[in-house]
């Protein structure tokens, strides 16, 4: 079941017409409230957005007041008692309410480092233990907390300085078993995976000659059975260093794998549904269903293009998808989109919806800065119609008779969205999977 791609002379083509942190307007993340999932937090490329109320409603912060910035999407992670986690260049971060995001104790400087660790990943396990992984030169632990961040003490290292780790998982079922996969660079790149059996205090190596991968790949801990740990799936990216993904499967606790899906495009898209079926989707190429555990697959009619798949306690299964489309992709026409039968999917989230910039306490970046320097330009650029903080009209001097528009300015096209942002979607629909770090050589 393997497709065709667009090639990447498109990409090269058209990546002059994105966003100044180089990528088209997109959803990377979605992230209920463990035990409160009408908190969403929903991570996009130009910031984050919060729902208190499933959905109805959107509040945004901008990058700068995590802070983050370029190509790099945090990865969150909320917990029960309201402390909403982002991984940051300057360590392990937490608000009660996004709009301060203090330092974790993550977050500081230990000698002989001179910055705070960069922390990769933060995860909640189903007990509510936290946990992160750093991944930088000076710290290559694991580390786990069970007072909600409050304290990270005895940390795990299960390989060594400088190894990165790309994804952590804990098994649903067992949160006292834990998955973690990485790369280290000796010359040529190591492909590492562990698993714990006892929350992270110590770590067995899993082998990983089953996996095909090329240079450029990373292997991804992509779900874990919802039941039964032992059963446990990955993702090789850039399988044969070009664009597409592929999807393995352990039935053994990661000792053998099996490939069990390819595509030529990325499968960031995966979830391991509660009753078992497993659900992929690509940008470009469709999405699929096996409720089989992966041996026959179905493609999905009219599935919107999907970036991210996550599913909530109600058994919806909500993706990151399209917002905006272009003259050769056309759009989902939102955000965010949801189904309980794969069949229907329901618009949960249009960008030009976005309710009002998050409002908080005078003096913080958020105010001074996202909401004072940046929300009346992102809400021009994204058509956004809501006006809370009395944005000037762009065009209110303009003639009747409008000029060209000039290189870089926000006409609105006929899908709804400026004339910029249909030419860079076709970048975002390519390479929109979720950033962590550039990969060091």
């Amino acid at each position: 079941m393997r497709r065709i791609a667009l090639g990447p002379w498109l990409v090269i083509a058209l990546a002059s017409t994105a966003l100044a942190n180089g990528r088209a307007p997109g959803t990377s993340s979605i992230n209920f409230q463990h035990g409160h999932e009408t908190n969403i937090a929903v991570g996009l490329t130009f910031g984050l957005l919060i729902s208190h109320d499933n959905g109805v409603s959107w509040q945004w912060t901008c990058e700068d007041n995590l802070p983050y910035m370029g190509m790099y999407d945090p990865s969150y992670a909320w917990s029960a008692q309201g402390t909403l986690f982002a991984t940051t260049f300057s360590g392990l971060r937490d608000s009660p309410d996004a709009c301060v995001f203090d330092p974790t104790t993550l977050a500081v400087i230990t000698p002989p480092a001179t910055a705070p660790p960069f922390m990769s990943n933060v995860v909640i396990a189903s007990n509510g233990d936290v946990y992160a992984t750093a991944a930088d030169p000076t710290d290559g632990f694991i580390y786990r907390s069970t007072d909600n961040g409050m304290t990270f003490p005895n940390p795990s290292m299960p390989g060594m300085l400088k190894d990165w780790w790309q994804t952590l998982a804990v098994a649903p079922s067992d949160p006292t078993r834990v998955y973690l996969s990485g790369y280290r660079i000796e010359g040529t790149k190591i492909f590492l995976l562990f698993k714990s059996i006892n929350s992270g205090v110590d770590f067995t190596a899993l082998p990983v000659t089953d996996f095909t991968t090329s240079k450029n790949s990373t292997i991804e801990i992509a779900g874990i059975d919802p039941t039964n740990p032992d059963i446990v799936y990955a993702r090789v990216t850039l399988e044969n260093n070009n664009i597409g993904d592929a999807i393995y499967k352990s039935i053994n606790g990661g000792s053998t794998w099996v490939k069990i899906l390819e595509e030529g495009d990325s499968l960031h898209a995966f979830v391991v549904r509660s009753n078992g079926d497993l659900v992929a989707g690509t940008p470009t190429l469709g999405a699929f269903v096996s409720h089989d555990g992966g041996t026959n697959w179905t493609p999905l009619t009219n599935a919107p293009h999907l970036n991210c798949l996550v599913e909530n306690s109600a058994h919806e299964l909500w993706g990151c998808t399209l917002n905006y489309g272009s003259n050769q992709i056309p759009p989902d026409g939102f955000g965010i989109m949801k189904t309980t039968d794969l069949a229907t999917w329901t618009g949960i989230l249009k960008y030009q919806d976005i309710n009002a910039p998050l409002t908080c306490d005078a003096g913080t970046v958020q105010m001074n800065h996202c909401v004072a320097d940046l929300w009346c330009g992102v809400r021009s650029q994204l058509g956004i119609t809501a006006n809370p903080t009395a944005c000037p009209d762009p065009n209110a001097d303009m003639p009747l008779v409008k000029p060209p528009a000039k290189a870089g300015c926000c006409e609105v096209g006929d899908d709804g969205a400026p004339v910029w942002i249909s030419l860079a979607s076709i970048v975002g629909v390519l390479l929109m999977r979720p950033r962590r770090r550039r990969e060091r050589t």
